[in-house]
């Protein structure tokens, strides 16, 4: 099989994740799917581990967090690769659902940083989670679809001049038109259709979470299949190639795949970066390989968190924004980001680790680093690295328009960045 055919290939496994992983949760429901696929044992963090030495397993933590871990020896240290499942959305505010001036609205607050702008008048699909009276948590998906359609141009002249949306007027969903219904609140209708899209009666729903969400098809655009474009390729595609890369590398070696959650809202909660999932984990894996507290702190002091994350890519029509010699193209390979303030967690003895890894793999790498007088993004890298002292290289796919509801992507980065992750997972050496 040639390689441009294999590249296209893992671009498509790459799509049908996206489409599946519409939240968080079910991201993460994808992926525990996967491990057990792979065979991998599945263990509750609220039970004993009974010796997961060697074990092929993970843990969710929550419903939208997950850590795998494979291999002994975690107390030599391991290679732990980093992502997270979450992405810039509109989440429902479900309580509040009403109909309003012969509307059925559905209010909505910001999720994260996202290009407001490119969620107005567009399909926009409905998922998330509900919690039944007995504590069971179910998934959901509805088969509707909402709009928030923008205000005519003849009654906002200035909306092409840069129009700001309020967060509480503007965005409101729309489900449904009757003028003849009364005002009033219908918070128990949208909690039936939750109910009713998984044959739950609508009595047994306690909570519900829901957020939207792009249900356009990813795909191909262009002449060639070179590039593709997505809702949620960041950070889902961190999730994959990650996922692809920990399954694919030497399983006799130890490492760990961690997906967090709320990346995008700053990552202090429980499901976060911020969080103790990773020292939890290999508290339970050092343990299990007999060693104590001070094994704990050497395993760790021995490790590496490869975090994944998009990575900005030049706009040819904003070639301005981007330092010159600091700016990755679309098909250009995975790229090393590089922050003098640490905003990203590379340091020059991470960055070269990686670069050992991608020249092992026959990898093209790029570099990314900001205009001096442009404030960086983030990643959980930074936040691992201060919670846990691990050292962490920050690297991750070029991307453009981040953040907007269908971003775009290269087709020929996925397959060296997956190559790359397992030339690094399997190096002796890799920091």
């Amino acid at each position: 099989m040639s390689r441009e055919k294999t590249d296209l290939e893992r671009v498509r496994s790459l799509l049908s994740f996206i489409e599946q992983s519409v939240t968080p949760y079910h991201a993460v429901r994808v992926t525990a799917e996967r491990l057990l696929d792979e065979g991998f044992v599945e263990y509750r963090v609220d039970e004993r581990w009974e010796s997961p030495s060697g074990v092929r397993g993970f843990a969710r933590f929550g419903d939208g967090a997950l850590v795998a871990f494979r291999g002994a020896g975690v107390c030599d240290g391991t290679t732990i690769l980093a992502a997270h499942t979450d992405s810039p959305a509109l989440r429902v505010k479900e309580r509040a659902i009403s109909w309003k001036k012969g509307y059925l609205a559905l209010p909505t607050e910001i999720y994260g940083g996202p290009i407001v702008s490119t969620w107005l008048d567009r399909d926009l699909g409905i998922a998330g989670r509900l919690v039944s009276r007995d504590g069971t948590v179910s998934l959901v998906n509805l088969p509707q679809t909402v709009i928030i359609p923008n205000l005519a141009i003849h009654l906002n002249r200035k909306v092409n001049e840069g129009f700001e949306y309020n967060a509480q007027d503007h965005l409101v969903a729309l489900l449904a038109a009757d003028g003849s219904a009364a005002d009033g609140n219908a918070a128990d209708r949208f909690a039936r259709l939750a109910a009713e899209s998984i044959g739950l009666p609508a009595e047994e729903v306690v909570e519900l979470e829901a957020l939207l969400y792009d249900p356009t098809p990813a795909g191909f655009v262009g002449l060639d299949d070179s590039i593709y474009t997505s809702g949620r390729i960041d950070n889902l595609a961190g999730c994959f190639t990650n996922l692809e890369a920990f399954l694919e590398a030497d399983q006799d070696r130890p490492a760990m795949l961690v997906l967090y959650n709320h990346e995008e809202i700053g990552s202090q909660t429980g499901e976060g970066a911020h969080s103790a999932m990773i020292e939890r984990v290999l508290q339970r894996l050092v343990a299990a390989d007999g060693g104590d507290a001070e094994a704990l702190a050497v395993a760790m002091a021995r490790s590496t968190v490869v975090s994944n994350d998009a990575g900005h890519a030049l706009h040819p029509s904003f070639a301005e924004k981007y330092d010159p010699d600091y700016a990755p193209v679309l098909g250009g390979g995975p790229v090393l980001k590089i922050n003098g303030m640490y905003r990203y967690a590379t340091t020059a003895s991470s960055a070269a680790a990686f670069v050992r890894a991608c020249e092992s793999a026959d990898v093209p790498l790029q570099r990314l680093s900001n205009r001096s007088d442009t404030r960086s993004g983030s990643t959980v890298g930074p936040l691992t690295w201060t919670r846990t002292g691990i050292r962490t290289v920050d690297v991750g796919l070029p991307l453009l328009a981040m953040h907007s509801i269908r971003e775009t992507a290269g087709s020929a980065d996925v397959e060296p960045t997956i190559r790359a992750l397992v030339a690094f997972l399997e190096s002796d050496s890799p920091a």
